[in-house]
């Protein structure tokens, strides 16, 4: 197949990974895969991931402000689509973005809908509390439920989004999980991974980007009563959450035991996950979190880590007692506790992992695009 991706963000210069990654470096071994490629000026100075994707260059006017960046660019997206599709002879186009996606929609072209999160809250989130996080998230909802009504296919990441969308009167929709590289992440000897990284004692640790969907005001506010320091692995990417964060830590007296090691690449974070006593998924009550089911959680169980989660009723629908939830700093502090006293096994938590790794993963994916294709015309 010819595969055009329309991905989210800056494919190979993103600090964060995202499964659209993951999933085409895996099909472009067997399929041409070409993707549309927005050079954020954001992250322009960070380094390049390598990709086995061809890239097609998108950029003909930058901006800082990534909703800006997409509303600018439009008229150029709309005509490189058209003609990448109609040049190249593309069987089908795979799209998670928002305003690229409806440019695609004029294109002759099957197209696949992967509807990764709730994307009117994703899009907004990075304005907390502003006029301009309203109008982006109508302008995104009305946007986004165009680009599902002209999909060929969707395929979505848990069921609780798969009923969102059948409730919006989308019929043919494929739930397919997020994922890991277990091959790339693997359990290493937690002592050793310490002392590799300046650590001693009990370490709970957050692997992620510093936005506001993001809830480590409850982690922060638990560790007075915790004897326990705390990593914070990622970047901020578009807002001050992470400073806001730090203030907070200073106001209670926590900030010497917390750690902030900004952006890591992917493939260094067997390191950093393997020093945790503890991987946390500390998530907001928002729609974005409720629904979707991250991929840090698999991070965590690759390096045969448990898992403490803010109650998310997708989290607890796919993995049940596979890992422990928490409601509040009280039932935070008690479930650290009862995981450190508690003899969880590496080993299930590392089977457990194996089960979602990208590479099984990649073949649904490969066989809805390939039932798609098999539309055109």
């Amino acid at each position: 197949m010819k595969i055009l991706v329309i991905p989210t963000t800056d494919w190979i210069r993103h600090p964060v990974p995202n499964r659209l990654n993951f999933i085409f470096d895996i099909l472009a071994e067997k399929h041409e895969v070409y993707v549309l490629h927005f050079g954020l000026s954001r992250f322009s100075k960070l380094q390049a991931r390598e990709t086995k994707c061809k890239l097609v260059a998108a950029n003909w006017i930058n901006a800082e402000d990534p909703s800006l960046y997409y509303l600018l660019n439009f008229p150029y997206h709309l005509w490189k689509i058209r003609e990448i599709a109609k040049k190249l002879k593309m069987d089908v186009i795979l799209s998670t973005n928002i305003l690229p996606s409806f440019a695609a929609s004029f294109a002759s072209t099957p197209i696949v809908f992967d509807y990764l999160d709730h994307l009117e809250e994703s899009a907004s989130i990075y304005y907390p509390g502003s006029l301009m996080g309203k109008i982006v998230k109508q302008a995104v909802r009305l946007i986004t439920r165009y680009n599902l009504r002209k999909a060929r296919s969707v395929i979505t990441v848990t069921r609780e989004l798969s009923a969102f969308l059948e409730d919006l009167g989308v019929k043919d929709i494929t739930v397919i999980a997020n994922g890991v590289d277990t091959k790339l992440l693997q359990p290493l000897p937690m002592q050793e991974a310490k002392r590799s990284l300046g650590l001693a004692g009990v370490v709970l640790g957050y692997v992620g980007s510093l936005e506001h969907w993001v809830d480590l005001e409850t982690v922060v506010s638990a560790m007075p009563q915790l004897n326990a320091t705390l990593l914070v692995v990622g970047p901020g990417l578009f807002t001050d959450y992470g400073d806001e964060i730090k203030k907070m830590a200073k106001d209670l007296g926590v900030l010497d035991r917390i750690v902030f090691t900004g952006a890591v690449e992917y493939a260094n974070l067997s390191r950093y996950i393997s020093a945790m006593d503890i991987g946390l998924n500390p998530l907001k009550m928002m729609k974005k979190n409720e629904y979707a089911a991250g991929g840090k959680v698999f991070n965590y169980l690759a390096c045969g880590r448990p898992v403490l989660s803010s109650r998310m009723i997708s989290l607890e629908r796919l993995l049940g007692g596979e890992i422990y939830y928490y409601d509040d700093v009280e039932s935070f502090v008690a479930q650290v506790k009862n995981i450190l006293s508690a003899c969880g096994s590496e080993k299930r938590y590392r089977t457990l992992a194996e089960k979602y790794d990208w590479r099984k993963i990649a073949g649904s994916y490969e066989s809805v695009l390939r039932d798609a294709s098999k539309t055109q015309g």
